[in-house]
């Protein structure tokens, strides 16, 4: 990934940028005699099964019933996440096929249901060997919108045949199979698959030659370069930009823990920019002032290349190879199809936005902007005349084929372009990048594929997946990783996850290979003193030479104890708010040679070994995860549960008087009283306690009201109020009509657990519901609602007794209430209830809802009480009649 976001930026990208378009329906075309639909009744084989949820339940696919636009037509099969899914016919014999169909749904966002991306049909003799009739891509493409449908189709006598140069438009074969990848978090279905054609070979029928399957090698296509490494040298805080020798030599060749070359490591280096000084991307949004500043950097006196040169020349006299030259490969920009004013070129202003100049002069001027770059490329380099340094190729800096029409022509003329200069062209598609499949055909030369694994949460399988999909295509693979894998265990074994994978799919031992890294991470684990992080860099050396070992033991569990006593994971411990608690761990057996790390998190934040921790004021669950990892990775959770008390609620009290922040001494010994008898009833009596604990919230509000208090002291007083009483959703049966990538993280549960730094999440759509079961009926009067950052705008709150009939807590504005950041309390009269929803009318951003914490309470009771306890200047202060 080359953006700073994270891959679900990506993601989102692809979902809500996509242009949308009408889908584009098949053509009813003359059947000609004795053709047929072949797969009507067949049996056919799933490479996976399909969801639960949308169930093949036999011929689903080729029964003739077509699914309604409704995802709970039972003629739809579903699929969810995981690897590419393959479906595949036995005819029963040879036949002549002219035409593949497969038809999809797509519901996004209500229901979370996307066409794929992309539909492959291939066929085959023996069921082992396969060749593609055709690779189709989505012409609905991905947006919000109502339910729709699209057919992929394959007919041969529009599309002729992909495998093979017979120019045929009727393949003989027995096996058909049609392919899917899946999506991160969306599901993908699908109800009929048609193969049409005849019984016997007729006319022009031929036997279609298997697909070659193997991973793109290095040599001619990748101008020699077996091992790409990028560096990333646009505008970054920092200056981390701006290629120093130093820092570069880590990366061209293995150095020692002395920081001396001993070896060569990545023989290619990608210079690549994504930012300039203005802030403006070279994804389509940078002018010509931009591409300038860019050239200019790259090609100073004493500038990024210069420092590539520098440091080749460096290690080729360390190695003994005084003549090394490293290979180069430069970035082309993103010209984008949106800008209006790119900048004036060999006289002429141009402009990149099809709906001002139309699209041929939109298209024009792009080409006319990368020739100019490409120009100023080989002048610059023919002038520095650099001694260590080769230019082997360029590299498009998209990472998909444009969804516009003429995004394959500009391809296609850039590559041309690129070629006239005796250099190859160079890609590294995101895993979702649109038509990628087609990267030979629009002049590519080498193809690196991106897994994504190390950005977001997912499954080992991807990187199989991947390097499956690249072998179909003939690309190869990129590795991807960043400095948090230094730090984080999550990270550190996603990283040894793509060694160990390179090792199973052969990409080690072949393959042309492409190094993402963020933007330091060789060169910080060259230089730690950590022998954990130092082995990391010492692994991926082993990996370019093709001599790692796969690292897949699980670690043993550390030995954690808290200020000093040991824990117990699973059980969970009690511990005064007022108690700093600090952690320390150790790891039994441990060698000291770095393949075990240990790292922590404390409520979701890193944690470091012995950081004292305050807890005063945070009442709850609190977690803590010590992660150990070698080759895979053991988190163990300990558990550490902080409770109001009367007692500390009563120093809390004085403190307020102390600081002023308490301003009525009478409403502070009405206080203290009330936890007085708290503390005398709290093991003897459950109901006389409750009953002190809401005369002591009522008296706290009245002194909110009446501004005896600060807010400071008053949402601390609020918060052990809340501890006290207790929350009558927690632990309780949740349930939400969405969970946000379908995430075990982000469940319905998570908002009723206890902890405060778990979270629901819903789906982005403003139509999503959370709702708890409390187990019993009972009387309620408060709810409050911890926001995350993407909180609703509006949104109301219901009971019901039955789960069937619901009514608004709150009467006015009919029941909408508002929302606002943090944690929102929603005082209500008193109402019987078992059931208590939360109903999103209107999201405040563009992510879905997620709260924290969602809490029930009943505060109200002994209010009549108050009367004549609190004055103020000689007045009742709270009259409660």
């Amino acid at each position: 990934m080359r953006w700073k976001q994270k891959w679900a930026a990506i993601v989102m990208t692809a979902i809500m940028l996509f242009t949308l378009v009408p889908a584009v329906q098949a053509e009813e075309v003359a059947v000609p005699p004795g053709v047929r639909n072949l797969a009507l009744g067949l049996d056919y084989t799933w490479s996976e099964a399909p969801g639960a949820t949308y169930p093949d339940t036999g011929r689903k696919l080729t029964d003739g019933q077509y699914g309604l636009l409704d995802r709970q037509d039972p003629a739809w099969v579903g699929h969810v996440k995981g690897k590419t899914r393959e479906v595949v016919f036995d005819l029963g014999e040879k036949k002549s096929v002219s035409a593949v169909k497969a038809r999809f749904l797509q519901d996004w966002p209500t229901n979370s249901i996307l066409v794929p991306l992309s539909v492959s049909m291939y066929v085959s003799d023996d069921k082992t060997n396969w060749g593609a009739l055709s690779h189709q891509a989505t012409r609905l493409l991905w947006g919000d919108g109502p339910p729709r449908q699209e057919t992929f189709e394959w007919d041969g006598s529009r599309d002729g045949i992909l495998s093979g140069d017979s120019g045929a438009q009727l393949a003989y074969a027995r096996y058909v199979k049609v392919t899917f990848p899946m999506h991160t978090r969306a599901w993908t279905l699908i109800d009929e698959v048609e193969i049409w054609g005849a019984d016997g070979k007729r006319e022009g029928a031929v036997t279609i030659p298997a697909d070659p399957v193997g991973l793109l090698q290095p040599g001619a296509a990748t101008g020699g370069i077996h091992h790409l490494g990028l560096l990333y040298n646009g505008h970054y805080p920092n200056n981390k930009g701006d290629w120093t020798k130093e820092r570069i030599i880590p990366n061209i060749s293995y150095v020692n823990q002395a920081g001396e070359p001993v070896d060569r490591l990545f023989d290619g280096v990608l210079y690549l920019g994504l930012t300039s000084p203005t802030g403006r991307g070279f994804d389509g949004r940078a002018n010509l002032e931009d591409w300038t500043w860019y050239l200019d950097k790259t090609f100073a006196a004493n500038g990024d290349m210069q420092q590539l040169n520098e440091a080749a020349k460096e290690v080729g006299i360390k190695l003994g190879q005084p003549g090394l030259k490293e290979k180069v490969v430069l970035m082309i920009p993103d010209p984008g199809e949106g800008l209006d004013q790119f900048g004036v070129v060999n006289g002429e202003s141009l402009s990149f936005n099809a709906s001002t100049v139309g699209e041929a002069k939109a298209l024009a001027n792009r080409v006319k902007a990368v020739q100019w770059w490409l120009d100023q490329v080989k002048t610059r380099w023919e002038q520095a005349g650099y001694s260590h340094l080769q230019l082997v190729g360029m590299y498009w800096l998209e990472e998909q084929i444009s969804t516009s029409a003429t995004g394959p022509d500009l391809l296609r003329s850039v590559g041309a372009q690129v070629h006239a200069m005796d250099l190859k062209f160079f890609w590294i598609p995101h895993f979702l990048a649109y038509k990628s499949f087609m990267w030979k055909e629009v002049g590519i030369d080498a193809v690196a594929f991106q897994p994504n694994y190390f950005f977001e949460e997912m499954d080992y399988d991807r990187l199989e997946d991947t390097a499956n999909t690249a072998k179909r295509y003939g690309m190869s693979l990129e590795l991807e990783f960043d400095d948090r894998m230094l730090t984080d265990g999550v990270f550190r074994e996603r990283y040894i996850d793509y060694l160990n994978s390179g090792v199973d799919t052969g990409l080690m031992q072949s393959g042309f290979k492409a190094y993402y890294q963020g933007n330091d991470a060789v060169y910080n684990t060259a230089v730690s003193t950590d022998p954990a992080n130092r082995v990391l860099y010492d692994w991926l050396y082993q990996f370019v030479k093709g001599t790692y070992v796969k690292n897949d033991a699980l670690p043993p569990e550390a030995k954690v104890l808290m200020n000093g006593r040991p824990l117990q994971s699973g059980v969970a411990v009690q511990v005064p708010d007022t108690e700093p608690v600090q952690f320390t761990w150790s790891v039994p057996n441990d060698d000291g040679s770095g393949v075990t790390k240990v790292t922590a998190t404390f409520d979701g934040k890193p944690y470091t070994q012995g950081t004292a921790l305050n807890l005063a004021g945070k009442l709850g669950k609190h977690e803590l995860i010590v992660t150990v990892t070698a080759g895979k990775s053991r988190k163990t959770s300990y558990v550490i549960e902080t409770a109001a008390s009367p007692d500390n609620m009563k120093s809390q009290v004085n403190r307020f008087v102390t600081e002023n922040q308490i301003t009525h001494a009478k409403a502070a010994r009405a206080l203290l009283h009330d936890l007085d008898m708290m503390k005398q009833f709290e093991q003897k009596n459950r109901s006389h306690f409750e009953k002190y604990v809401k005369e002591f919230n009522a008296k706290l509000e009245i002194m909110k009201d009446h501004q005896l208090i600060a807010a400071g002291a008053y949402g601390t007083l609020k918060e052990g109020v809340y501890s006290l009483i207790g929350n009558l959703a927690q632990d309780q049966a949740a349930e939400a009509s969405s969970v946000e990538a379908d995430k075990p993280d982000y469940a319905a549960g998570k908002a009723v657990d206890g902890f405060p730094a778990t979270r629901w999440a819903s789906e982005y759509r403003d139509d999503t519901w959370f709702q708890v079961d409390l187990g019993k009926r009972t009387t309620i009067d408060t709810i409050t609602i911890d926001w995350e950052y993407a909180r609703a705008n509006t949104f109301q709150l219901l009971v019901s007794t039955d789960k069937q009939n619901w009514t608004p807590v709150v009467q006015a504005n009919n029941g909408i209430l508002t929302a606002h950041d943090g944690k929102q309390t929603v005082p209500f009269d008193p109402v019987q209830a078992r059931y208590v929803k939360f109903q999103g009318i209107q999201r405040a951003t563009g992510y879905g809802y997620s709260f924290y914490e969602f809490g029930v309470y009943h505060l109200d009771g002994g209010k009549g009480k108050l009367r004549g306890l609190l004055e103020f200047e000689g007045e009742a202060v709270g009259n409660l009649d």
